[in-house]
């Protein structure tokens, strides 16, 4: 039996935008992301069963329901938790903007007067502000080149899911009653949170370079060589690649917006 023509296949979504992402798919390959010779994806509006997905709170938390919602308006993508955060969230705007439209309404509260205020943002205006992520960034110290790459969605998604149970097990600390035991299950939750940051840390080093015993520069890319080394380097080489990730992580959509206060006028 062969499949019939589906007489309402003109009637399909058609792709309402097209955008480019930070990254310019400079770090996938065709697993993650069929990247058109434009550098621009379409972009499809959300289905009525999408919206559905993006209501269900345990999806949204680990991340499934933006997956499944991306790679639904967004053909071109295979793999969503493969990609990097900043391009995850240039195309979550991008099929905002298809689906409801290009103007967002934004309330905000008056850091002076204190009273709510109302405006409306441009999708197209937000996705023309963003940045742009190069190939390669790198962290010199002591004669080693650490080259770093920005968090992946799937990491933003881990350090979520472990920062909400971190929150809640320290909400329920006051409900036990034992003083000794709400100490040690606060230095539990505070492990965690540093062991998350620390991995996060080792997530973002690409490799290490180094001159060898030969003269000749020897890039190290072992996850456990990496880590090792991380574990056993002095606090400066931390904070360079926590303050280099910071700056990475920051590349993207604008999210700043001047609105006025009529009171304050």
């Amino acid at each position: 039996m062969t499949n019939k023509h589906n007489p309402l296949s003109s009637h399909f979504r058609a792709p309402k935008m097209f955008v480019p992402i930070p990254s310019a798919g400079k770090f996938y390959d065709s697993k993650v992301v069929d990247m058109p010779e434009t550098l621009e994806l379409p972009i499809f509006s959300m289905t009525a069963k999408d919206e559905m997905i993006m209501k269900n709170p345990d999806a949204l938390l680990n991340g499934e329901a933006v997956a499944q919602v991306i790679h639904s308006c967004v053909p071109n993508i295979k793999n969503a938790r493969a990609m990097l955060s900043s391009d995850i969230e240039v195309l979550l705007v991008a099929i905002q903007g298809a689906t409801y439209g290009d103007d967002v309404e934004v309330t905000a509260e008056c850091p002076q007067c204190k009273e709510p205020q109302t405006g409306v943002a441009s999708v197209e205006t937000a996705i023309a502000t963003m940045g742009h992520i190069d190939e390669t960034y790198t962290v010199e110290h002591n004669g080693l080149i650490i080259a770093i790459r920005p968090f992946t969605y799937e990491s933003t998604i881990r350090a979520g899911v472990t920062n909400f149970k971190s929150t809640r097990s320290l909400q329920a600390l006051a409900d036990v009653p034992d003083e000794m035991e709400r100490l040690r299950l606060f230095n539990n939750n505070f492990k965690q949170i540093a062991e998350l940051n620390f991995s996060l840390i080792i997530d973002s080093v690409a490799s290490i370079t180094f001159n060898n015993d030969e003269g000749e520069q020897e890039a190290v890319t072992d996850r456990h060589h990496i880590s090792e080394f991380l574990n056993n380097a002095d606090n400066a080489v931390g904070k360079k690649i926590e303050e280099q990730i910071a700056t990475l992580n920051d590349i993207g959509i604008n999210h700043t917006m001047r609105i006025a206060c009529e009171k304050c006028i």
